[in-house]
This record gives C-alpha cells, sequence and structure tokens, in this order.
C-alpha cells in the first residue's frame, strides 16, 4: 500500500508541477470543442453561436470539493477526535453549506467509518440542490448512499476500477478546486500533504482532532493562498456560523488561485509574445548584416562607407545571434542579450580586422573594394558566433591583459642598445671606419 500512495504521490505532483496553466488540461466543462464549418441546414452565424454557447459552459462550471476524513468512535488517533458526535454534526452543516454556496461534492465512501455519508446527508437536505452535484469516485459497490435512493438526480456516480478509497481520491484530485478534512488517519494526512503539494485550496479543521490537525499545523509553514484569518478559523471552536466561515474562507482560496493561474497564463503569454518579437528582430539583424556584402560591393575602398559597414556589419549578426541564443535559454532580459552581443561582435570583428590589417596594412584599399569584401564573408559568421558565446566572449576579454606592462618595460630597456648598434652600423661615405 505504501508503494501505490507514494506512486500516485508522485505521478499526481509530476502532472502539475512542470506545466504552466496555459498547457494544463482543462477542469470540468473546460473540454468541450467546437468544430469548424456550419452542418447541413444550419443558418449563417450558428457557429460562432455554438462557440458562444460552449463558452458559456466553461465560464458556469462549478467548483468542486473533495470530502476526506473520518471520525469513527471504533478508531485510535493521533491526535484523538475529541467529540465524534459533534464532528459529525459539524460535517453535516459544512454539506448544507457547501450545497447552499453553489459548491459541488466529491465523496468517495458511503461507510458510515468516513465523513462522507454525513456530508452528503446535510448536502442533500438542502433544497433545492443542483442536479449532478454530489460526484461519487468510489470502488465498485462502495459508493451506496441511502440519499441515492431519495434524491438519485443529485449523484454522479463514476465507479473506480480501484479497491482503495485512497487510489480514488488521488486520481480525482487534480480535478477539484478544493479539500475538506476532518479527522482522519494517516491516509488523511498523505491526501492532505498532497494537496498542500499541488497548492490546492483546502480547509482542515483541527477543531476535532485527528491528522487534520497535523494539516493544520503545515498550514502555518505553507499555507498558499489562505490567509491567516482562514488558518485561524480552522482552528476555532465550533459555534453557528463556523460552516459559513470556512466555506467563505475556501471560496477566497479558489478565487485567489485562480487569479493567481490567470497571471501566470497572462505572463507566459506576454513572454511568448516577446520571444516572438526577439527572433523577428533577430531575423532582420541577421538580414541586415547579410544586406552589408551588398553594400559593400557597390562603394568606393577605403571610404567611410566601406569602414562602418565592416565594423557594424559583425555587431548586427552578433545582437541576432545573442538573442536566438537567449531565445534558446528561455531568458527574459532581451534588451541586455541584444547590447551585449552587439558590444561582442563588434570588439570581436574590429580584433579580427586588425589581425588582418598587421600582416596586410593596405587590405581595405585594394581595388574594386576586394579587400573589404572578403573580410566581411569572414567577420559576419565571426560576429554571430561571439554574440551566440557572448558571456564567453566577455569573460575572456575581462581575464586578458591588454596593456602588457612586462613587455613594454623590456622594449623600453633594449631600445637604447638597439639604437646605438643601428648607428654603428650605418656606412657613412665620408667616413668609412664607421663601418668597420
Amino acid at each position: 500500500m505504501r508503494t501505490i500512495l507514494a506512486g500516485q504521490l508522485a505521478l499526481q505532483i509530476a502532472a502539475r508541477s512542470p506545466r504552466s496553466p496555459a498547457t494544463r488540461r482543462p477542469r470540468s466543462g473546460a473540454g468541450l470543442v467546437v468544430r469548424g464549418g456550419r452542418h447541413r441546414g444550419e443558418p449563417a452565424g450558428s457557429t460562432m453561436q455554438r462557440a458562444e454557447h460552449a463558452d458559456e459552459g466553461v465560464r458556469m462550471a462549478r467548483p468542486k470539493v473533495a470530502i476526506v476524513g473520518s471520525v469513527d468512535e471504533t478508531r485510535i488517533f493521533d491526535p484523538p477526535i475529541t467529540d465524534p458526535a459533534a464532528a459529525r454534526r459539524a460535517c453535516e452543516e459544512l454539506g448544507r453549506e457547501l450545497a447552499k454556496s453553489g459548491w459541488d461534492i466529491v465523496v468517495y465512501s458511503a461507510k458510515r467509518m468516513f465523513i462522507e455519508a454525513d456530508v452528503v446527508r446535510g448536502y442533500a437536505a438542502h433544497q433545492p440542490a443542483h442536479p449532478g452535484s454530489i460526484h461519487v469516485k468510489s470502488p465498485l459497490g462502495k459508493g451506496s448512499f441511502d440519499e441515492l435512493r431519495r434524491f438519485p438526480e443529485l449523484f454522479d456516480v463514476r465507479a473506480d476500477p480501484s479497491r482503495d478509497w485512497e487510489v480514488s481520491f488521488y486520481r480525482s484530485l487534480t480535478g477539484c478546486d478544493g479539500v475538506i478534512v476532518v479527522g482522519g488517519g494517516r491516509s488523511t494526512l498523505v491526501t492532505g500533504l498532497l494537496a498542500l503539494a499541488l497548492r490546492t485550496p483546502i480547509v482542515a479543521i483541527a477543531t476535532f482532532g485527528g491528522n487534520a490537525t497535523k494539516l493544520w499545523e503545515h498550514l502555518h509553514g505553507e499555507r498558499g493562498d489562505a490567509t491567516e484569518e482562514d488558518i485561524a478559523e480552522m482552528a476555532t471552536d465550533w459555534g453557528e456560523n463556523s460552516a459559513r466561515r470556512l466555506i467563505q474562507g475556501l471560496d477566497r482560496q479558489r478565487k485567489a488561485r485562480a487569479e493567481r493561474e490567470r497571471g501566470v497564463s497572462r505572463q507566459a503569454r506576454k513572454e511568448s509574445w516577446q520571444t516572438q518579437i526577439s527572433l523577428t528582430l533577430a531575423v532582420l539583424m541577421l538580414l541586415g548584416a547579410v544586406a552589408a556584402l551588398a553594400i559593400a560591393w557597390g562603394w568606393r575602398p577605403g571610404s567611410t562607407g566601406s569602414v562602418l559597414v565592416l565594423a557594424l556589419a559583425p555587431a548586427l549578426a552578433a545582437s541576432g545571434g545573442a538573442l536566438i541564443r537567449t531565445s534558446l535559454d528561455a531568458g527574459r532580459d532581451w534588451g541586455r542579450a541584444g547590447v551585449l552581443g552587439g558590444a561582442a561582435g563588434l570588439i570581436t570583428g574590429l580584433l579580427y580586422v586588425a589581425s588582418q590589417l598587421m600582416g596586410a596594412p593596405d587590405v581595405l584599399e585594394t581595388p574594386d573594394a576586394e579587400g573589404v569584401r572578403r573580410l566581411l564573408f569572414f567577420v559576419l559568421p565571426i560576429g554571430f558566433v561571439a554574440g551566440l558565446t557572448f558571456d564567453a566572449v566577455f569573460a575572456k576579454l575581462r581575464g586578458t591583459d591588454v596593456s602588457q606592462v612586462d613587455t613594454l618595460a623590456n622594449a623600453a630597456r633594449q631600445a637604447p642598445d638597439q639604437q646605438y648598434s643601428a648607428q654603428m652600423t650605418t656606412r657613412d661615405p665620408q667616413y668609412p671606419e664607421n663601418g668597420r
């Protein structure tokens, strides 16, 4: 059983954590698909109307809360259940308040040892209740509630192939908008911790003891979307309005979670838009760098324009490379990447041209600008690679001693000797002995 519990816990967390809300599977009502085109005989505009009805169904989806726990008098709990009878009455009040507040409930077992039967009793007592608002997800033959015979329209029974209610709970938890925990043993604690890991709104009623008290203690360090007032209410002595206040707190958590997920979704859309804009700019910069070849082809050799093209072309290619690299790394600081990449490409390109000038000083003054054309074919890929790896370029530049102080000092010491030697070896026709 522990292996099954651990496996289910890992699967549920893995199913939720790595994905953003934009890629997460929709909850109940959000899976409607509207196919394009009209059916035969439909009037114009009917496709749009069907799409609007589908969107309305998504908006009108009712929130669902999972009910889990036990206050069975025959079991030993740690901490112990303080008042089982009062706890069962409180569960009935919670059921009525959930029906009144428009929540659907998800239950797993009709056995009296669990709290679901009490919550269902209170939920069905509130009339009129919403049809299909009691979702039964239990092993085969374990979801026969007494109210099912009296109010069959309220129940949505889905038999689970597993024989354990814990597995049924784990499978359904990601589709719930909240969890209510009362009392309970080890399995209740595991399911509550799973809800905390998934950041699902939770009400852990610590008033009656059981592992709900331990979950309430965990809420102090990892409260998710619950406020301090919500957490304090979970440990307050049960009173006339306790159920109403707890459900109001649960609803606040649900709305805060929905707002947080909408914010994450908006941020994801914004970053996707920024990525598309940056990649578009990268393509334009690369095209501009390639266009420099055609521009340099028609300019006079040694002109200011040809030199500017030779300097700016690698900078454009480097900025494009830096933007592409940032998109590959899922970065966000696009402006910084473009500037640093362009600077790295500019410096790297100039250093390459300088090295060529050392060997061929007149390379920029060759007829028909052949020197500039040839260099461009080299500095463009050099600039692109410099932008793609701009962090490595700057790390290399920071570690290089461009002043070469020791070399300059040695050259200064050797200069007088070299000058004297040059004078002694100079042949003068009037003084031939100087050449001896």
